[in-house]
């Protein structure tokens, strides 16, 4: 039995997983820019606490734990940007303390990346590239079958990858991050920008759209959505060739909130690659939709307990 935990910009979520990995329980705790780590934490040892006391054969063994901006050596963040008051908290301390077991922790993407290569999407391929469209955008890396992590546990933060050196600050401080373009909240706010700059749009002005609203009005032909989404597709077609030329992926895997729409992503996706990457590549990649989605990294979480735990 292993507890499996997925810590994002906006939820952090905790299940029980048993062998075949199906998640016995699902709890979650809203967590944002203001959260506390310590309380967060308090309140999931409970929660954990609560469900072993409940299902008396329930003893885990052990934790896998999916988190942003993680150096997997010691289980300490290091300035996530969407979650500021993190930096530095290390979650190797608090779980070993609170349950005496192993403990895994690995970079949110990257263990999606894992649970979709053994389990979903990318099952069967020996090289796949896999990013996660959400609060934030991250990336994992499967060569040759195997997880890469590089040697902290941060190798593929495709969502820092420079687009326009001229962009939009990210939250990470950098200018023209991918991030900046293709995330929900960005999508969001170059909308608002441009609809303030005069574009037009049937959306309602005295509310602020989701990332859903958007896309579902350029798919009704609604010309600033439309405009805003063809813009996001461009920069992560930009993103998408520039990992292609560096690990040439048998299929790029694309998951996270944003990854519900990439049916309107796609063709300006395909678009792109044809003509910016270089002609070994035939031009062209096979880009699916994540399995399992809000799931990959929870997942993940576990694939990689056990990944690491019993090296398979």
């Amino acid at each position: 039995m292993i507890v499996a935990i997925d810590i994002g910009g906006t939820q952090m979520r905790v299940s029980f997983v048993d062998n075949d990995f199906d998640l016995l329980t699902r709890h979650s705790l809203p967590t944002g820019p203001h959260s506390d780590p310590f309380d967060l934490f308090g309140q999931i040892s409970q929660i954990i606490k609560s469900d072993m006391k409940s299902n008396f054969d329930w003893t885990p063994d052990g934790f896998g734990v999916s988190a942003p901006s993680v150096d997997k050596r010691n289980g300490r963040f290091v300035n996530p940007p969407n979650l500021p008051l993190w930096d530095g908290f290390s979650i190797f301390e608090f779980i070993e303390a609170e349950f005496s077991v192993p403990v895994y922790v690995g970079n949110d993407a990257s263990l999606a990346a894992l649970a979709e290569h053994r389990l979903g999407s990318g099952k069967g391929v020996e090289n796949m590239l896999y990013f996660t469209l959400s609060t934030g955008v991250g990336g994992g890396i499967i060569v040759d079958g195997k997880l890469y992590e590089g040697s902290t546990g941060f190798a593929g933060e495709f969502g820092h990858i420079s687009v326009n050196h001229l962009g939009p600050t990210c939250n990470c401080g950098n200018r023209g991050c991918l991030e900046a373009y293709v995330s929900g909240p960005a999508i969001v706010r170059q909308f608002i920008e441009e609809r303030a700059k005069g574009g037009t749009s049937y959306l309602p002005v005295d509310c602020v759209p989701t990332t859903a609203d958007i896309f579902d009005a350029s798919s009704k032909g609604d010309s600033l959505s439309a405009d805003i989404i063809e813009r996001a597709a461009r920069y992560l077609g930009i993103g998408i060739v520039t990992v292609m030329h560096s690990f040439e992926p048998e299929c790029i895997v694309i998951g996270g909130g944003v990854s519900a729409s990439l049916d309107q992503l796609k063709p300006y996706i395909h678009q792109h690659v044809e003509q910016n990457a270089m002609a070994h590549f035939n031009g062209d990649i096979d880009v699916r939709r994540a399995a399992f989605n809000e799931d990959s990294s929870l997942l993940g979480a576990a694939c990689y307990f056990q990944y690491k735990n019993l090296g398979s």
